[in-house]
């Protein structure tokens, strides 16, 4: 089993588990995801931030940014400025389990989890 965890964010791979063997949270929630969600979730949340990278180079201290992506059947965007950012997710339900779901992390806890999730989608 892999865990991290810290002040507003969870994530955790369990794979004892047969069918929800990802957990991602975040302040009072958390929720279980599939194999083939968080195979789906991993590309986009990474392209987001590649992109946010790229064009970070080019933000003043004070401008503000939003970024989204849509890959079926994810959808991801960050809000924020060149320092930090949100970042919010929807998985919309009409593919892969047919679930529907939306998550937030606030500026202070986004990009340690999108580290976290880096991390564990590299030891694959």
């Amino acid at each position: 089993m892999i865990h991290n965890e810290g002040p507003g964010w969870r994530l955790q791979k369990d794979p004892s588990k047969q069918k929800y063997s990802i957990l991602i949270g975040g302040e009072n929630w958390a929720v279980e995801l599939s194999e083939k969600e968080w195979d789906c979730l991993c590309p986009v949340v990474f392209e987001l931030i590649d992109q946010y990278e790229e064009l970070q180079k080019q933000l003043m201290p004070e401008e503000k940014i939003f970024l989204e992506i849509e890959r079926s059947p994810w959808w991801a965007c960050i809000n924020g400025t060149k320092e930090n950012w949100s970042l919010k997710l929807i998985l919309s339900g009409e593919d892969v389990e047919g679930r529907g779901l939306e998550v937030f992390w606030p500026v202070y806890t986004a990009s340690v989890i999108v580290s976290a999730m880096r991390t564990m989608w590299d030891c694959k």
